[in-house]
Order: structure tokens, then sequence, then C-alpha cells
């Protein structure tokens, strides 16, 4: 099993990324099961900020469980982000999207694949 890094930026705001892992077929797209991963946010002085997320396939379909998305807080219970992640080769150049709680497309461009290990 090849188990990938995967980094990807929103194409409105580059800063803020979604890194994760994730096991991939031979055509280099998601394995579905949990993957974990993590946010990162430079909205303040502080600098950036990180947060955890899982990205899940199941009978309830694939989706980001983010925490703190709404708030940045680490504290706020995960909410579920659709997503068509796993309907893509992993590659750098790729798009996929990310749908928040209020039906809105987000579009994050892969910008790096590596390697996980």
């Amino acid at each position: 099993m090849t188990v990938l890094r995967v980094a990807a930026e929103w194409v409105v705001e580059p800063s803020e990324r979604i890194i994760f892992l994730g096991a991939v077929d031979d055509g280099r797209r998601l394995i579905p099961g949990e993957w974990m991963g993590y946010t990162v946010e430079d909205c303040n002085d502080e600098g950036p900020q990180k947060y955890p997320c899982v990205l899940v396939k199941d009978r309830d379909g694939a989706r980001f469980d983010f925490c703190g998305w709404r708030t940045w807080c680490p504290d706020e219970p995960a909410l579920p982000y659709n997503t068509n992640v796993f309907d893509k080769t992993l590659v750098a150049g790729e798009f996929f999207t990310v749908i928040d709680d209020e039906g809105e497309e987000l579009t994050y461009r892969i910008t790096s694949v590596s390697p996980a290990g």
C-alpha cells in the first residue's frame, strides 16, 4: 500500500491550506477509509494556526471532518464538509472541492504530493 502526503491550497486564499495523508490505489486515487490531516489558517498576527481534520469515505459519503473550522478553536466539535477528493487523481495541479455547511463550494488546488514516511 502506498501512502501519500498531499498539500492543497484554497484558490481564493492560498495561505489557507489542507494537508493530509492517505493510502492510494495504482491510479493514485484515495482508498476509502479514514485519513488524518490538518488545516493551516494564516489569518492573524500570531502566524499560521493548525487545526486537525479527518478525511473520511464511508457509507455516509466522502467528507472532511474539520475541528475548529468555523471558530478556529480546537475545542469546537468536528463539522462534516462534503468533498470530491476521493474522485480525483492525486497529482500536483489537480483541483477538488469542499462544500461548507452553507453550501458554498470551496475549490482547492493540490500543490504537492509526496510519499509519506
